[in-house]
């Protein structure tokens, strides 16, 4: 029985890391940073993207059994990013630290520990009162943040509230677009990536 067990622990393990990134050979899932918009539509061969305009591809999947929105981002139909964006609305606050945890968990299994890891208080009103930790991220008293690098990609797992609503959300980043990644990061990400999860704190 204990066999049996380590075996179904090993599997699920297994099943856990290749739903954020599919293998060696990839960058991110089944592309490579660079692929134009047609090559990445082609890669996601069991979905039909949502939304597609000049620098962005979306389409709605599930990891690690939570919806989200997945983005790819283009620079000139050149692919330099990706994003999985939490897309459930929870009702109870401490989901998205719960979620949050369970993405980052999967991460470290995948990349090994955090290169940087942070928890910033912007308001430390409810920082000594561990159960209502979900109302403070709610208010955007605290965020959280943890960050990863491979040859290739940047990775950056974060979640904190924005405008009245919780984002929680994985970045992958090319290194090697890394100047095509700042004029995204100026021009268009607030706009078309970070919108996020409305919540009802309780």
């Amino acid at each position: 029985m204990l066999k049996k067990f380590h075996i179904l622990f090993f599997i699920v393990g297994l099943l856990t890391q290749s739903e954020l990134c599919r293998g060696n050979n990839y960058d991110f899932r089944y592309t490579r940073w660079g692929m134009t918009k047609d090559e990445v539509i082609s890669s996601e061969e069991k979905m039909d993207p949502v939304e597609v305009t000049d620098n962005t591809i979306k389409f709605k999947t599930r990891i690690l059994g939570e919806n989200v929105e997945l983005h790819y981002k283009f620079v000139e139909n050149n692919l330099l990013g990706a994003a999985y964006k939490l897309d459930d609305n929870y009702l109870n606050s401490q989901h998205f630290r719960n979620t949050y945890k369970k993405f980052k968990e999967a991460l470290v299994k995948k990349y090994g520990q955090p290169s940087e890891e942070t928890t910033n208080w912007r308001n430390e009103t409810y920082k000594n009162h561990r159960k209502k930790w979900g109302l403070a991220l709610s208010l955007g008293h605290v965020e959280y943040d943890s960050k990863w690098e491979t040859q290739n990609t940047k990775i950056e797992c974060s979640l904190k509230e924005l405008n009245h609503y919780v984002l929680c959300l994985i970045e992958y980043w090319s290194i090697e677009y890394s100047q095509l990644l700042e004029m995204v990061q100026e021009d268009e990400k607030p706009d078309e990536i970070k919108k996020s999860v409305k919540m009802d704190p309780l």
